[in-house]
């Protein structure tokens, strides 16, 4: 039963992946020299605060992921310059990724959130992933990369809704 509950939500472990190895990749040189492009209509640095604040039509592309968003925050380790976060806030922030099998993984939310410290993703506000026919949607979803758990939550009034195709059952 439990290997069942795992197969379930492993759409949602690869859904939040994607947003994952954009942050991971930004953090960490990368011998190939990959490029990541953030496209912005203004862009401001805090040198004081360590951050990088993009506004205005933000679209961020690495590899096969593309993110969408009004507005991305990247915060820096003062002495390290290692990423500590990545924000995007939007009206949604929309993340997609065309995977090498061809499937394309969809998730957007009001805020997405990548926090190197605890190493969790998390969205924000109307969250919503999907790959195939496979999808989750609740106030606010959070992904624990170290622990590979998936939790969904909703406010007061509102559902988490799962919906599973049938080859995923």
């Amino acid at each position: 039963m439990k290997s069942n509950i795992y197969d379930k939500y492993k759409i949602m472990i690869t859904c939040i992946n994607t947003f994952l190895i954009f942050a991971h990749s930004y953090a960490v040189e990368d011998k190939k020299s990959q490029i990541l492009q953030i496209c912005s209509e203004c862009q401001s640095i805090n040198m004081l605060t360590n951050t990088i604040v993009f506004t205005g039509q933000v679209t961020l592309k690495y590899k096969d992921i593309n993110l969408y968003a009004d507005k991305i925050l990247i915060s820096h380790v003062e002495d390290t310059h290692h990423l500590s976060m990545i924000e995007a806030h939007g009206n949604p922030v929309t993340l997609n990724q065309t995977q090498k099998t061809k499937n394309v993984v969809f998730a957007q939310s009001s805020i997405i959130q990548y926090n190197t410290n605890n190493n969790t993703v998390i969205l924000i506000g109307n969250a919503y992933i999907k790959q195939s026919e496979n999808s989750i949607q609740s106030d606010k979803i959070t992904y624990s990369i170290k622990n590979k758990k998936i939790k969904a939550t909703s406010n007061q009034g509102n559902k988490v809704i799962t919906t599973l195709s049938k080859k995923s059952i």
